[in-house]
Order: structure tokens, then C-alpha cells, then sequence
């Protein structure tokens, strides 16, 4: 169906038509910035469930429209669940969801939808004060789910496949946040957050910092041996939680990490690092919601650990990750006022700095100083 206009519901209900995903009922989700997501009312159930979730890969960002992106990415996707799949227990709190169609000609991908009453990590810790039992066991759960997808290189049986080669993720991972860290600064990108006054930065400091970002790019280029997400943020985890009849939340249900598309060999400290600092921002927005985020940073980089020894190495590209991305990220994402967006950014140029040349003490009283 070369002419279905999948980008609005009318088109997902006629592509659907005498197919098992059949649907009256069509809803289009929001959240999503890459793709068009939908959650579909069966009509008539498939395989025991009600309700799927249906992504379209336009050859453009679905939220920005002008900007071209290869459809390419929906392969690496459906790739990456199906591997998920295979090297992760199905019973497992955490998971992926199942495929149940990848149609490549019309870049139309169907898979378990996560439940009507899941919320995004994100907007989970947003909306409500998490119990401390509760944030550890999210952070720990996602933290040892992370480990384990970064040894998988080290199991016989797993092969890394067309991860290897997944050279638009690459490309995506470098440019998105090195490739912009002197631009944001020196104001060449016309952020208003960061005009009038502009932000001045120490040139020792920009260089330091130029470097870092030229080293990093090149080290996402030759990364070769680690199974990676690579955009590895609470936004991409899903969770439900259990609670009681007067809605009292008793504990963690299940959690589900979506969005594999720039998943590759790539660097582990990318991962650890866009988590704690979605974390970090999550912080110092929603000032109530220091204890939660504070215990699922804790509770994440402990599990990831698990019973390795101190790893200055990881800890060094983690935070400084954390400082690329509160420098690229803040100020192009509403978080708040000028003010605020120009602190975290101050403090995302402190840790880029530290990262690169902060002592070892400096590491283990960090954000990241559990890897220490």
C-alpha cells in the first residue's frame, strides 16, 4: 500500500484493514519525536492481546518534519528487540517488547503495547514521590538489565551482527552531543537561553573541552566489541507499577526499554551517562524529587557495577557524558527558566572539564563515583 498515508490514523486503519491487526479503534501517541506511534484496538484479539502499538519510520523526524532520517533505523530497532528477546529471560520485571510484524517495504513495525497505565521513567518520577523501596528497585533492576546487555559480547552465543556496522547510529551518537558542544558554547547555534548575555567560557576551557569532544567522536567511530542502546534515557523506559485498592503504590510490576535504533557497538559510559544525567536534570528541575532521583542514581550505578572493581576508565566517559549532555540537551529542551538552563549547562561544562582532568578522589564524590 504504497499510497496509505501512514502519518495520520485514517491511513494506519486502511494499511491495517484484512490484516490480523485489523482496528476501528486507533489512537495516536504522543511522547515520540523520531517516529508515528499509534496503539491499536484489535479487532479481534492477537495472541491473547487487546491492544498493539504500531511505529511508522518516515524518512524524516516525525517531530521536526524538515529533517531527513533514514528509515534505515527501523531495521536496527526490530533487530535489536528480537536480540533482546533471545538473550533475555521473557519473565524478567524488565524486558522488551515482542515484534509481531516488520513490514521493511512500508518501515511498519507492531509490537506488544505496554499497557495503558504505563508511564515513561521520566514521567513516572514527575508525577509522583516514589517510595525509597520502590526507586531502588527501579534503578537497581534497570542498572543490572544495562550490565548485562554490555557483557553480552563476552557469552558465546552472541553474535553482534549488523550492530557492528550500524554506521547512522554512530554518526547520530557523536553529532547529537559532541559534535554540538562548541557550537551551543561559543553561541554559533543562536540559543536564546545561552544570548544576551552570551556564555562565556574560558578559552583554556573551551579547548580542554574541544579535544575531549574530538577524542570521544573518534573513540563512538572504532567502538567495536560493546553491545550499546545508545539513547539510553528514562524517556525509552516504560514502567507499571503495583498498587494496592486505594491506589497506594505497593511496588515495581514491569519495565520495558523501548526505542533501539541507534543501538551498535558503541561506548558503555554513553549509556551509564545519558541515564544519570536525565537523572541530574530530573534533580535540579523538580527540586521534590531529590530523595527519588538521588536513589535511583544510587541504586542504577551499584547494580551496574554489580561485584566488579573500581572503573576509573568508565567512570571518567560516564560523567563526562553527563556534562555533554546537560550542555547540548538542557538548553534545547524546556526545562525551565533562562536562569536554571544556564546553571546546568555552567555545570555540564564543569564536569566535561573534570572528566577529562579530574583527579581520582574528584571521581569517587561525583555523580558517577559508585563505578568508583
Amino acid at each position: 500500500m504504497r499510497d496509505v498515508d501512514l502519518t495520520t490514523i485514517a491511513g494506519v486503519r486502511r494499511y491495517l484493514s484484512n490484516t490480523p491487526f485489523a482496528s476501528d479503534t486507533i489512537n495516536a501517541l504522543t511522547g515520540g519525536f523520531t517516529n508515528f506511534t499509534y496503539r491499536i484496538y484489535l479487532n479481534d484479539s492477537f495472541k491473547g492481546r487487546a491492544t498493539l502499538v504500531l511505529k511508522y519510520a518516515a524518512p524524516y523526524v516525525a517531530a521536526l518534519g524538515a529533517m531527513a532520517l533514514s528509515t534505515e533505523r527501523q531495521k536496527f530497532d526490530v533487530e535489536a528487540l528480537r536480540l533482546v528477546r533471545k538473550m533475555h529471560a521473557d519473565d524478567d520485571v524488565i524486558t522488551v517488547p515482542n515484534v509481531h510484524l516488520f513490514d521493511e517495504e512500508a518501515h511498519v513495525m507492531i509490537i506488544d503495547d505496554c499497557g495503558t497505565d504505563a508511564r515513561t521513567l521520566k514521567q513516572l518520577v514527575i508525577d509522583e514521590a516514589l517510595p525509597q523501596t520502590v526507586a531502588e528497585e527501579i534503578g537497581a533492576t534497570i542498572g543490572r538489565f544495562l550490565g548485562r546487555v554490555h557483557t553480552w559480547n563476552k557469552d558465546a552465543s552472541f553474535d553482534m551482527g549488523i550492530f557492528g556496522n550500524n554506521e547512522m547510529g554512530k554518526t547520530i551518537s557523536a553529532l547529537v552531543t559532541y559534535g554540538r558542544l562548541i557550537s551551543t558554547l561559543s553561541g554559533r547555534d543562536n540559543i536564546a537561553a545561552l544570548a544576551d548575555p552570551g556564555f562565556d567560557i574560558p578559552e583554556g576551557k573551551l579547548t580542554v573541552i574541544s579535544k575531549l569532544a574530538e577524542t570521544r567522536s573518534q573513540e563512538i567511530g572504532s567502538a567495536t566489541e560493546v553491545f550499546t542502546h545508545g539513547d539510553f534515557w528514562p524517556g525509552n523506559i516504560m514502567v507499571t507499577l503495583r498498587s494496592d485498592s486505594e491506589g497506594n503504590t505497593l511496588g515495581l510490576e514491569k519495565l520495558y526499554v523501548l526505542d533501539w535504533e541507534v543501538a551498535k557497538a558503541g561506548l558503555r559510559g554513553l549509556d551509564v551517562g545519558q541515564f544519570c544525567a536525565e537523572m541530574r536534570l530530573l534533580q535540579r528541575f523538580y527540586a521534590s524529587r531529590q530523595e527519588e532521583t538521588s536513589e535511583i542514581i544510587r541504586s542504577f550505578l551499584l547494580a551496574y557495577r554489580g561485584g566488579s572493581g573500581p572503573d576509573e576508565a568508565l567512570a571518567r566517559v560516564a560523567i563526562a557524558h553527563v556534562g555533554a549532555h546537560l550542555v547540548t540537551w538542557t538548553p534545547r529542551v524546556h526545562w525551565g527558566d533562562k536562569e536554571d538552563t544556564r546553571k546546568a549547562v555552567a555545570e555540564g561544562v564543569e564536569l566535561l572539564i573534570e572528566g577529562a582532568e579530574g583527579t581520582s578522589a574528584w571521581l569517587e564524590g561525583s555523580l558517577v563515583g559508585k563505578l568508583m
